[in-house]
């Protein structure tokens, strides 16, 4: 059975499945397009990496320039010719992601996850949640709305804004900018309603009752879980209970994280240091469409080296292995490692508060926006705008970096090399490439592959729980990969461009 494309996700992406019986025996993931954004970098400043990188995505449009920013400014560190970004323009940083998370989950839970488990795709008597017409639905789109608009006071213009650059942020916010921001926030706050009013809201929920006093937003996300609690969404997608994070929202002053950086597995958290976390991972191309050695270390790798006609592959993603172990990242990967658990949803729902299934992605999620949401305000308390945001950034050094980043949707690394004020080497691993790649040089399946076979497909012209299981990941092809062909066909070869000097990309 094959499933392409994969629909409500970001970006193009298939799933080819065997199925016995009505159970799934072997997945393979394929990802459609190639990105070669690291190849434009080089021979560019360090101080375009940002610019360049920032474009990967439309969507994680802010990650890929704070992630480039840290990575350039790390080798500017390491080579001895730079000392850091101001603690401000950090604070900063941490509360547009922070935004950013709010934004991007709203649309996952909502758009993108929210209708399969409606009334009207799923007939689970959750009418709220129905696609454009569902007044949850409808709410959820209002207030990311405001929340882009808050980001944009500190950002810039979606999808690309201009702020984050190698040195810190280059905007002037002042108070009232900054109040104008808090205002959006404790509007969307107000709709989502009160963290501790989860288990009355739960009780509601599952009773049928309707409070908006406690949060219209917060009943429509809850609905979202006992709705897919009650479709067996706890007995679908089972990953290894191996998880990778790469921390994130310092404490203020401080080195310590809400999201702490390491890993998670066999049945215990490992707090790492950057350095470790580096040496430990490597790329597989073995299944993909690129030269052996676009693998590797990506410290040492080259860029993506394109090999459309490669024997055995089906995909234009790597697969990046910690110590040669797959890795979920994500919010259950964050809030396994960091120990949160808000009042045991994941432990009485969905299994376990450290078990990797459909439902405990999409707990994780609706849990990590209300500690998001208090996060943010925190932040954004502990910000002064009358303090610097940006430091003079070198324009010649020579130096290796590596930018360790923590988007919506897990982990974001960016590895550069700069000779003589040149990029010589870039190399970027996103968070859908740990989740969602091909199988490594053993064989051995992607968390995602692995996740999906064993599931029982009942209905295969309507594979509606392979689907719930693909979106819980929150996919993000755009970052990973990025050009199609003409004729959308990537079995034979990669199609030039056409005579007007454009390929064919699609909606993305």
């Amino acid at each position: 059975m094959k499933i392409d494309p994969t629909t409500r996700i970001e970006g193009h992406h298939g799933m080819e499945l065997e199925v016995e019986d009505g159970q799934i025996t072997e997945a393979r993931s394929t990802m459609k397009m190639f990105r070669g954004a690291e190849i434009i970098t080089v021979g560019r400043s360090p101080r375009d990496a940002a610019q360049l990188t920032g474009k990967v995505c439309g969507v994680c449009f802010i990650c890929h320039r704070i992630g480039s920013s840290r990575a350039t400014e790390d080798a500017a560190i390491n080579a001895g010719a730079f000392d850091g970004i101001p603690e401000h323009a950090k604070i900063l940083r941490d509360a547009v992601e922070g935004i950013f998370f709010l934004w991007n989950h709203a649309i996952h839970l909502f758009a993108l996850v929210g209708p399969d488990y409606s009334d009207a795709v799923a007939d689970t008597g959750f009418e709220r949640l129905d696609p454009l017409e569902g007044e949850g639905y409808q709410g959820a789109l209002e207030n990311q709305r405001k929340l882009m608009q808050a980001l944009a006071e500190f950002g810039g213009r979606a999808p690309h804004p201009l702020a984050f650059v190698p040195g810190g942020v280059a905007t002037n916010p002042d108070v009232s900018t900054v109040q104008t921001v808090k205002s959006r926030l404790r509007e969307v706050s107000n709709w989502l309603g009160p963290t501790d009013a989860v288990p009355e809201v739960l009780e509601n929920v599952q009773n049928g009752e309707f409070d908006p006093e406690l949060g219209e937003g917060l009943h429509d996300v809850v609905s979202i879980l006992v709705a897919a609690a009650r479709e067996g969404a706890a007995d679908l997608g089972s990953g290894p209970n191996r998880y990778y994070s790469n921390g994130l929202f310092r404490e203020p002053e401080s080195d310590e994280r809400i999201f702490k950086r390491g890993v998670y597995r066999d049945g215990s958290a490992e707090l790492m240091t950057k350095d470790e976390i580096v040496e430990a991972i490597s790329e597989h191309t073995e299944y993909s469409y690129y030269t052996d050695d676009s693998g590797g270390p990506p410290t040492e790798a080259k860029p993506p080296d394109p090999d459309p006609n490669k024997e055995g592959a089906y995909s234009w993603g790597k697969a990046p292995r910690f110590e040669g172990q797959t890795m979920e990242v994500g919010p259950l990967a964050r809030l396994t490692i960091s120990g949160y658990d808000p009042f045991d949803l994941r432990a009485n729902l969905g299994g376990g508060s450290d078990e990797s299934n459909t439902l405990n992605r999409l707990i994780a999620r609706a849990q990590e926006v209300l500690i998001v949401r208090d996060r943010v305000l925190d932040l954004l308390d502990a910000f002064d705008p009358s303090e610097p945001l940006m430091a003079d950034f070198p324009d010649d050094y020579t130096g290796k970096g590596v930018g360790l980043w923590e988007p919506s949707r897990g982990t974001l690394s960016h590895y550069v090399d700069v000779e003589n004020g040149e990029i010589e080497r870039y190399q970027i691993i996103t968070p859908t490439l740990w989740n969602i790649g091909p199988r490594d040089g053993e064989g051995n399946p992607s968390i995602i592959e692995g996740a999906i076979v064993g599931d029982e497909v009942a209905d295969i012209e309507n594979p509606i729980n392979v689907m719930r299981t693909v979106r819980s990941f929150d996919p993000c092809l755009a970052c990973s990969v990025h050009v199609d062909s003409p004729e959308g066909s990537y079995e034979t070869e990669l199609k030039p461009a056409s005579p007007g000097g454009m390929t064919d990309v699609g909606d993305d």
